[in-house]
Parts: structure tokens; sequence; C-alpha cells
């Protein structure tokens, strides 16, 4: 249920609340898939974000610029096993992402995803949208 993320990200504002909730809600989605009750799973999916949840469909997006639709599915289930144990990640963190990524990625890094994986966390950072 992948939509284009980046048209409502350069639009109004409240475009930009519905997109950032979406991928709260595919957290929430897959805590409660876990076993949580609807209203914990929305509370943890929104906190593992950080304070700025209202990013985390940017936050995704930039991920979507360098990487594919499988990959982003692991990462989701990344996002909710962090989530779960009530363990924020923060997306404008090199380490934070670079962590995250090595935990979804089934081989070692090659030096231009590193590159790309600073590259995602000085956007997120800074809130910029990456364009393909």
């Amino acid at each position: 249920m992948f939509y284009n993320e980046f048209t409502f990200l350069n639009n109004s504002t409240i475009y930009v609340r519905f997109a950032s909730s979406f991928a709260i809600e595919k957290v929430a989605e897959l805590l409660q898939a876990k076993g949580l009750e609807p209203e914990i799973s929305f509370i943890r999916a929104k906190e593992v974000f950080g304070v700025e949840s209202e990013k985390a469909s940017l936050y995704i997006h930039n991920l979507q610029h360098f990487f594919d639709i499988e990959f982003i599915q692991k990462v989701y289930e990344y996002i909710s096993r962090k989530a779960l144990f009530q363990d924020p990640i923060l997306f404008g963190s090199y380490d934070h992402i670079l962590r995250m990524v090595q935990g979804v990625h089934n081989s070692s890094l090659s030096e231009d995803e590193l590159k790309q994986i600073r590259q995602i966390s000085q956007a997120n950072r800074f809130g910029i949208a990456l364009i393909r």
C-alpha cells in the first residue's frame, strides 16, 4: 500500500500530516500484529520516531530514494521491533540509520551504500525530501 509520498510532501501542510501518519500507521499495524492493543501500538509507533514523529514518512521516503520496496518492508519490521521495546531511532543520525540498515541488510555494506546512508541522514536532519 505504497503511494507516491513525494507528491504529498511538496504540497500543503495538511497533506504532509496525512503522509506522515502513513509510516506511523504502518508501524502501529505491525505492532498490533504482534499482539499490542491499538492505542498502545499507535503511541509506541510515534515514540520510535522520536520528537519529530510528524516527519516519519519523510524519513521512509528518503530511504526509498536508494533502497527498493522489499528492503523498506524489512525496515518497517525493524522499526516495529524497536517500537515494541520502546527504543527510539534518530533518523537524522548517521549511526542510527547505519545500525538500522545493517540490521536489515543481508551482506556487508559497500562504500557507495555508506555514502548513501550519510546522504539520507543529512537530508533527514534538515527535513529535506530526496528527489530521484
